[in-house]
C-alpha cells in the first residue's frame, strides 16, 4: 500500500472516504501495519479488536457503495480504553481478576461513535482500577512514552494518548476524574479535552455498583486527537444525552460557530508552589500567541483556586481512603501502591461532616467561578506545574507535602467544578513535549477550541513517530 493513511487526521479520513478516494478497509489496513510497526515497543493497544475492525470497515464500505447517509467518523479507526465497556470484551480496568467481566453491549460514548461511523480498532492501556498519572498494570504491563521512554507517558489514559501519538489510530477515547485525559496529552504532544460534566454519557454495565458521589460528579469522557478540527468531530460526535447515565445533559451539540477572541486570565504563578521554568515559559508564549490574535490578556488569580484544587483532592482522596484502596493494594503493581499512598498521606482525613460541608462548598466555589468567568470567558494556565514527571518516579516511596500535591492543581481544580478544559501542545522541550492548559465556562467547548485552534498555527506540529527503544518491559 502507497498511501500511509495512518499519517492522516479523522476529518481527512472521513472525507476521503465519502468522496471514494479511498475505502475504509485501506485506511485500516494501514493503522493495523502502523500496529504492528510500534505497538511492541510503546504498548499501548493491549486488546486489538483486529477481525471485527475488519468486518466493521467491509461493512462501511458497502454502505458508501449504497449511498447511504454517513456520519462524520464513517471509516475512521478509533481506541476505547479498556475501563469502558466495548461489547463482547472484557472490561478489565487493567486488573486480572476482571478478565471475566464481559460487557454486553456498547457503553453509551462508544455507541455513539459507532454510530457516527468510527470503527472500533483497539482498547487501549490504564494503570490498574485507573488511578495515577503512569500508565503499568499486572495484566498488561508498561505503557511507553514514544517521545522518551524514560518519562511517563500520563495517566491513567496512557495508553490512549500513546495511540494517537504514534499514529496507530487518528482517534483516541480516555476519561478523567483528576487529568487523566489532559496529562497523557501533556506528556505525549496532544490535544485532549475534558468536557464539561455531564456533555458525554459515562457508563459501564460491567461496573459492580456505581462510583462514590464525588467520583460521579468528577468523572467525564473525553477524546484525544492530533489537530483541533479532528478533537472537534470527535467530541461532538460522542456528546449527547443516554438515559444510562442519568447526569448526562440534553444540551444540544452546537453547530459550527465562531468564538471570536475574548478575555483570557492567565494564571503563570502560584506562590509556594514549585515550578519548571519551562512550563511557565509555555504559559507565556501562548498569552503572547492570544493577544496577537485579538485576545485581550490579563494575569490574574481565578477565584479560590488553591482552596479549589485542595478541596478536589479531599473529597476524592476520601472516597479512595474509603473504599478504593484495599484493591489498589491488592490488584495494582508497586509503584501505583506508592503513588497511593504518597498522595493519602500528603492529603488531610475528613469526617462525615466534613465531606458532607466539603460538598455544600463545592457549589459555592463553582458559583464563583462562573460570575468570573462572565468577565474571562477562558482561563490559561500550566497543565502541570512541573513538567512531565521521569516514568520511574514512584518506584520507591516518594514523601509527597501538601505543596507538592498543588503542583497538580491544574489538573485538579477543572474536575471540582465541571468545566470543560483542554490541554494543547506547545512544542518540545528537550525532546520532551511542552503544553498548556484551557479552561471556559460551562457547555463552552467551542471557545477552547477557537482558542486551540490559534495555538495550533502557532505550533510546528508534533507528528507521529517511530520509537527509538526496543520491546517494552512488562511487570512482575
Amino acid at each position: 500500500m502507497s498511501e500511509e493513511f495512518w499519517r492522516w487526521g479523522a476529518a481527512d479520513i472521513a472525507e476521503a472516504i465519502r468522496d471514494k478516494r479511498t475505502s475504509s478497509v485501506d485506511v485500516l489496513e494501514s493503522c493495523l501495519a502502523r500496529i504492528a510497526s510500534v505497538n511492541p515497543s510503546v504498548n499501548a493497544i493491549v486488546d486489538l479488536m483486529e477481525e471485527e475492525a475488519r468486518a466493521a470497515a467491509r461493512a462501511a464500505d458497502a454502505a458508501v457503495a449504497r449511498g447511504e447517509a454517513l456520519g462524520p467518523l464513517h471509516g475512521v479507526p478509533v481506541t476505547i480504553k479498556v475501563n469502558i465497556d466495548v461489547a463482547n470484551r472484557s472490561t478489565t480496568n487493567g486488573v486480572p481478576a476482571f478478565a471475566g467481566r464481559i460487557a454486553e453491549q456498547d457503553s453509551p460514548l462508544v455507541r455513539k461513535w459507532r454510530e457516527a461511523g468510527a470503527i472500533v480498532l483497539g482498547r487501549t492501556n490504564t494503570p490498574a482500577l485507573s488511578f495515577g498519572l503512569f500508565t503499568n498494570n499486572r495484566l498488561y504491563g508498561r505503557t511507553l512514552n514514544p517521545w522518551a521512554s524514560e518519562v511517563t507517558p500520563g495517566g491513567s489514559s496512557g495508553g490512549a494518548a500513546v495511540s494517537v501519538a504514534t499514529g496507530m489510530v487518528p482517534l483516541a477515547h480516555g476519561n478523567d476524574s483528576g487529568g487523566s485525559i489532559r496529562y497523557p496529552a501533556y506528556c505525549c504532544g496532544l490535544f485532549g479535552m475534558r468536557p464539561t460534566f455531564g456533555r458525554v454519557p459515562h457508563y459501564s454495565g460491567t461496573s459492580a455498583v456505581d462510583l462514590p458521589i464525588m467520583s460521579q460528579l468528577a468523572v467525564v469522557n473525553g477524546p484525544f486527537a492530533r489537530s483541533i478540527d479532528d478533537l472537534r468531530i470527535a467530541l461532538w460526535a460522542m456528546s449527547g444525552h443516554d438515559p444510562l447515565d442519568p447526569w448526562s445533559v440534553h444540551a444540544p451539540v452546537p453547530g459550527p460557530r465562531g468564538s471570536g477572541p475574548c478575555k483570557v486570565a492567565v494564571l503563570a504563578d502560584l506562590p509556594g508552589v514549585e515550578r519548571d521554568e519551562e512550563t511557565v515559559e509555555a504559559v507565556r508564549q501562548t498569552a503572547q500567541w492570544l493577544a496577537e490574535a485579538g485576545y485581550t490578556v490579563e494575569y490574574v488569580m481565578p477565584p479560590r483556586y488553591v482552596e479549589a484544587s485542595a478541596l478536589r483532592d479531599r473529597l476524592l482522596i476520601h472516597e479512595i481512603r474509603a473504599g478504593m484502596l484495599e484493591m489498589i493494594e491488592a490488584h495494582a503493581p508497586p509503584e501505583e501502591i506508592n503513588e497511593a499512598h504518597a498522595l493519602l498521606d500528603a492529603t488531610p482525613r475528613m469526617n462525615f461532616d466534613e465531606f458532607r460541608e466539603g460538598l455544600a462548598r463545592r457549589t459555592s466555589i463553582i458559583r464563583e467561578w462562573l460570575l468570573f468567568m462572565r468577565d474571562y470567558p477562558l482561563v490559561l494556565t500550566p497543565t502541570a506545574w512541573r513538567k512531565p514527571q521521569p516514568a520511574d518516579f514512584y518506584e520507591k516511596p516518594v514523601a509527597l507535602t501538601e505543596e507538592m500535591v498543588l503542583e497538580l492543581s491544574p489538573l485538579h481544580v477543572p474536575p471540582l467544578l465541571g468545566l470543560p478544559s483542554m490541554a494543547v501542545p506547545t512544542g518540545l522541550v528537550n525532546g520532551v513535549p511542552m503544553g498548556v492548559q484551557l479552561m471556559a465556562s460551562q457547555f463552552e467547548e467551542e471557545q477552547l477550541l477557537a482558542a486551540g485552534k490559534v495555538i495550533e498555527a502557532k505550533v510546528a506540529g508534533l507528528t507521529p513517530i517511530d520509537p527509538a527503544f526496543g520491546s517494552h518491559p512488562r511487570s512482575d
